[in-house]
């Protein structure tokens, strides 16, 4: 008995090491590089660094979720990465899938083999690329179903159709933009802008292929089956212990067994939506009394509760410059009736109706999965590529993402989970890949003899230029807005009766092209005469942006005059702004001075008019007379009508100068 324990003993340890053994060569085999992986974010972009590590300083890039990399190695948390045709960069591991390991062609242990599978998956409807992917998602879960949703489109057809419906965080790169490179901006929220993007990237966010690995999966999930796979450990998945939710999960999980949909899609909806912070003024009851708001019409807005932010906007022509206030507006009848069971004067009730909107506008409307809801191509649907619930392009994989860990967390991934997968017209052999390459083919400057065009704008593409010079010939130089677009055209041109024109083309990237003309036109160039020049002629004195050392009663037509005799040009406001020409300066007149290719404005002040009504009189005693006692403190131009004696001081000496001016004494 004794031998044969101990033989026993051995045979099982030798079975753990031989495993084992299997394990540790299965796993290094995974890290051998380079192998070929793929992005998988659920923030829809993975940042790519220069170097391995996350200072941002060193980004770089921006990856679509799907797009195809080469891993050639690891630092740390990071893994490198080539991908394009020649770019290379660092990204977190965890937002890299291993195509290999997440893709099975051979046959797998207690399913049936891979052809007969195959086989199956192509006579459902399925393209045959699907195979590799939901074979060895198959091999992991069998009990999970997936079916087909064939529609009558190509993925370029669908992405077009979607490309002013999607919209995109704040992005660097301009290849993610709508139009011809330039951001075209979709809303504002929580402080960060969002852009229509482009179809090449919508089309990569389309192809179900690029979003069949764990997780995101769950944006196929048919959300009307399977309604009762809900525990607490998957709840608080997607709640956390303390999230405000957690205090009403009988409700939504009442609600959801009423309408026959996925409990954990109504929560992870309203969690999408804030409810679940503590203290969520439409889950309180109390926003009146809490905030004061109340309906524009003085109705009380407490009592009243909306899980989904239902009819939650600002509209501000109705009085609602809240999206919470019109919310519960909506919930409690006063906006549109008494739909959806309103009043939602309870937590249930608003669970519940909430609960039947997305039910009855989507969910039974063909729109019966994350994706539907993003994307309407069901070959059911009735609005195809309208009624869509979110423009937000990471909603159906932030969403999807946070069921399956929900589903995780309760233990519930045996399920015979129901997925139904939209297939495409005319599908690529893989997985759609968004271009890469920029198209940015704008300038941001052009120079004649390295003087930038004055007013340049990217999208003006012709412009008329007189070069002031001696020259026979002259230089034109150009910049452009990125770094991977070039130009062509720039150099010297010789003139010919005085004119040139020059043509700058800008290759993009990715081959757009855009051509920038500019008229050169040969002008003799004047005697430089600058503002400096002029201003030292003029008898006056000058302090920054200050003139002062001029005597009362000069007239601006005097001041005007002097400018021209030293071969300036000048302008007069007065401190309204208003033009002035004649009669007396003032201070706090401005006086703008044109020199040759300079200009300056100065704040004229006048010796003695401290108040600015362009005279010395009593008034101006009593202002200078409260500067000296420190009860009302001058500044600006002010300061320097007051200092009479121009010793950079205000004192008594200045008053008496003043008062005997007054008095007729003397003059200032």
């Amino acid at each position: 008995m004794k031998n044969f324990v101990k033989y026993f003993c051995l045979i099982v340890f030798l079975l753990s090491a031989f495993l084992l053994m299997i394990n540790t060569s299965n796993t290094q085999a995974a890290l051998d590089y380079p192998f070929d992986g793929v992005i998988v974010s659920t923030d829809l972009l993975a940042v790519i660094h220069n170097a391995a590590n996350y200072n941002t300083n060193s980004e770089i890039d921006e990856l679509i979720n799907g797009t195809k990399v080469k891993v050639v190695g690891k630092s740390g948390s990071l893994y490198k990465i080539t991908y394009g045709e020649d770019k290379e960069g660092y990204v977190a591991s965890s937002l890299v899938k291993s195509i290999a390991a997440s893709t099975l062609t051979t046959n797998a242990n207690g399913v049936e083999p891979y052809e007969d599978y195959c086989n199956m998956l192509v006579k459902e409807g399925f393209d045959k690329s699907y195979c590799p992917y939901l074979y060895y998602i198959h091999s992991n879960h069998p009990k999970w179903v997936f079916k087909a949703d064939v529609n009558n489109y190509t993925l370029e057809e669908a992405a077009k159709k979607e490309e002013e419906n999607v919209s995109l965080q704040t992005v660097n790169k301009t290849y993610w933009y709508y139009e011809n490179n330039q951001p075209k901006i979709n809303e504002k929220s929580a402080g960060r802008d969002y852009y229509f993007i482009n179809s090449s990237v919508i089309a990569s966010l389309l192809d179900p292929r690029n979003s069949l690995y764990d997780g995101i999966i769950f944006q196929f999930l048919n959300l009307e089956k399977n309604t009762d796979a809900i525990n607490e450990d998957a709840i608080v998945a997607i709640t956390g212990e303390k999230g405000n939710l957690r205090k009403f999960t009988n409700e939504f999980i009442k609600a959801a067994s009423s309408l026959n949909i996925n409990a954990l899609h109504l929560i992870a909806r309203s969690t999408q939506e804030g409810a679940n912070k503590e203290g969520y003024a439409p889950t309180t009851g109390t926003y009146t009394k809490d905030t004061g708001t109340t309906n524009p019409d003085g109705k009380t807005l407490d009592g009243f509760y909306n899980f989904y932010n239902m009819g939650a906007y600002v509209e501000k022509d109705k009085g609602y410059t809240s999206s919470i206030q019109r919310g519960l507006a909506y919930a409690a009848g006063y906006i549109d009736g008494d739909s959806y069971g309103r009043p939602w004067d309870t937590a249930e009730k608003a669970v519940l109706g909430g609960g039947q909107w997305i039910g009855s506008l989507y969910v039974k409307r063909a729109q019966n999965t994350n994706y539907f809801q993003k994307y309407n191509v069901s070959n059911k649907t009735s609005t195809p590529f309208g009624h869509q619930y979110m423009t937000n392009g990471a909603a159906p994989l932030l969403e999807s993402n946070s069921m399956f860990k929900a589903y995780t967390a309760g233990n519930l991934l045996d399920t015979d989970f129901e997925f139904l997968i939209p297939v495409y017209k005319d599908m690529p052999s893989d997985g759609y890949q968004a271009t890469l390459k920029d198209s940015n083919s704008s300038l941001s400057s052009i120079t004649v003899d390295d003087k930038v065009i004055t007013g340049f704008d990217s999208s003006i593409l012709e412009y008329n230029y007189n070069a002031s010079t001696n020259a026979n010939s002259v230089k034109v130089g150009a910049k452009t807005l990125v770094s991977t677009s070039t130009v062509k055209g720039t150099g010297n041109y010789n003139f010919v009766d005085n004119k040139v024109s020059v043509s700058l083309v800008v290759t993009a990237e990715d081959g757009t092209t855009t051509t920038y003309k500019v008229n050169i036109t040969k002008v003799t160039p004047q005697e430089n005469v600058k503002v400096t020049d002029i201003v030292s002629k003029m008898g006056v004195k000058i302090n920054g942006d200050y003139m002062y050392g001029i005597s009362p009663d000069t007239s601006a037509t005097s001041l005007l005059n002097t400018v021209t005799k030293n071969k300036g040009k000048a302008s007069i406001v007065d401190s309204s702004l208003k033009t002035k020409t004649s009669g007396s300066l003032a201070t706090g007149d401005k006086i703008t001075i044109n020199g040759t290719n300079d200009s300056k404005t100065y704040t004229i002040a006048v010796r003695g008019d401290v108040n600015g009504d362009g005279a010395v009189k009593i008034n101006d005693l009593i202002l200078i007379q409260s500067h000296i006692l420190g009860k009302n403190i001058l500044k600006n131009e002010k300061v320097l009508a007051a200092d009479i004696n121009y010793d950079s001081n205000i004192k008594i000496n200045d008053l008496i100068l003043v008062q005997s001016n007054i008095l007729g004494k003397n003059t200032l």
